[in-house]
C-alpha cells in the first residue's frame, strides 16, 4: 500500500532564515564575552581576597598576642620608644610587625607591613589628642577629666589602632582594625 504525504503547501518553511542565524550569533557573542569578562574579573579578585584574608589573621594574632601582655606593660611593650621596654632598652617587640605573605610598599621605612598605633602625642599617651578612629578624645585614666598629662603609666583604658600597609597583586593596600581593652 502507498502512502501518500500530505503537501505542505506553500506556508510550510524548514531551516533558519539568515535574519535569525545573525540574531543568535549576536546573543551568543553576548554572552561569551560577559562570561570571559566575569572569569577574569574573578581571577583578579582572587589574589587579592588572600591578601586580605592574610592581613585580618595577622591582626587576629596580633591583637592576641598583645593581649597576653600585662595590661599595665602594653603602651609600653608595643609603642615606637624602645627607651621604655619593659625588660630594658631595645627588649620589647614595639610598634611594627611582619605578615608572612605581604610585601612591604616601596620606600616603607621599616621594611614591616604591620603598625600598632596608640593615641599618642608627643611621645605621650594622651587623652586630648585628636584621633577620632580610637574615639579620643577620651578619659583613659576612668578620672572623669579629659586633659593634657601622660598617661601611659596610668591608663585603664587603651585604644590600639593596627594598620597593616602592603604591596599587593593590585598594587598598594591597607586594612586598619580598631579596639580598646580595658583594665580587669
Amino acid at each position: 500500500m502507498l502512502r501518500s504525504h500530505p503537501d505542505p503547501g506553500p506556508h510550510r518553511r524548514s531551516g533558519f532564515s539568515l535574519l535569525e542565524v545573525t540574531v543568535v550569533m549576536v546573543i551568543l557573542t553576548v554572552a561569551v564575552g560577559l562570561l570571559s569578562s566575569t572569569m577574569s574579573s574573578t581571577s583578579r579578585v582572587g589574589p587579592m581576597l588572600s591578601e586580605e584574608a592574610l592581613a585580618a589573621e595577622a591582626a587576629r594574632f596580633q591583637f592576641e598576642t598583645i593581649r597576653t601582655v600585662d595590661f599595665e606593660a602594653i603602651f609600653a611593650t608595643y609603642n615606637s620608644d624602645p627607651t621604655d621596654d619593659p625588660g630594658g632598652n631595645g627588649t620589647a617587640p614595639g610598634a611594627s610587625f611582619a605578615v608572612a605573605g605581604l610585601d612591604p610598599q616601596e620606600g616603607d621605612a621599616d621594611g614591616f607591613v604591620g603598625r600598632i598605633h596608640f593615641p599618642e602625642q608627643d611621645g605621650r599617651l594622651a587623652e586630648d589628642c585628636q584621633y577620632t578612629r580610637l574615639g579620643l578624645p577620651r578619659d583613659l585614666d576612668g578620672d572623669g577629666v579629659v586633659d593634657s598629662a601622660d598617661h601611659s603609666d596610668n591608663y585603664t583604658i587603651l585604644p590600639i589602632e593596627l594598620v597593616i600597609q602592603w604591596n599587593g597583586s593590585v598594587g598598594n593596600r591597607q586594612l586598619r582594625f580598631q579596639t580598646a581593652m580595658v583594665s580587669q
